[in-house]
């Protein structure tokens, strides 16, 4: 079973790139959106990969960190969930948002995704939970935890007092979460704070 390929890119499709490895063997491996419009022909990537197989068919998955693949695979054991509608999931959401739309139980995330339905959001958010319970994922923040570390220092009546004026802008606790890990230690005043969480949300919309 391929496990990681390293190589060169000798062509581009949506989701998909083609790459050849120094012995001269080109492999078609389906990515996520950020990637295939990232990376172009005669570019190096590295990739942890994924191997599908069924009984008609053999399909690599590629990933730029091994976070997301631990994630995907995650993904794909909930029942109706596919691997290209796994990797539709990482090309909506980034594995840190996947997890905190997770602890949230943020089902509307995952409606997000083109193909996944309201029954299916509801029952990703449960299933990822649990297995996000047994198995974290190295080099991500499980839910609140790093929100909580900022209520822990001196400010954190104000990171409360920063959630509850987003909230009320109409931004979802999954995208405040997002940002509230990067001005939670800052020694900037209230108004600064609010006016980076503000910056920082735009280009998300």
């Amino acid at each position: 079973m391929i496990a990681y390929l390293e190589g060169e890119i000798v062509r581009t499709e949506p989701n998909l790139i083609v790459l050849k490895t120094s012995g001269g063997v080109g492999y078609a491996v389906h990515v996520s959106q950020q990637v295939s419009v990232k990376f172009t022909t005669e570019e190096f990537i590295a990739l942890h990969i994924y191997t599908n197989v069924r009984e008609d068919d053999i399909s690599l998955y590629g990933f730029q960190k091994l976070e997301e693949k631990e994630l995907f695979e995650m993904v794909i054991k909930t029942s109706g969930v596919g691997p290209k509608l796994g990797l539709a999931v990482l090309s909506v959401l980034s594995p840190q948002q996947l997890v905190d739309a997770v602890h949230q139980s943020s089902a509307e995330s995952f409606s997000q995704v083109s193909g996944i339905g309201k029954k299916t959001a509801a029952k990703l958010c449960l299933d990822l939970k649990d297995q996000l319970k047994r198995h974290p994922v190295s080099g991500i923040e499980s839910g609140l935890e790093g929100v909580s570390k900022a209520r822990a220092t001196p400010q954190g009546i104000e990171i409360d007092g920063i959630f509850s004026a987003l909230k009320n802008l109409g931004y979802s606790e999954t995208e405040i979460l997002s940002v509230l890990r990067e001005t939670g230690s800052s020694d900037l005043s209230f108004e600064d704070r609010l006016k980076k969480a503000l910056s920082l949300l735009t280009p998300l919309r």
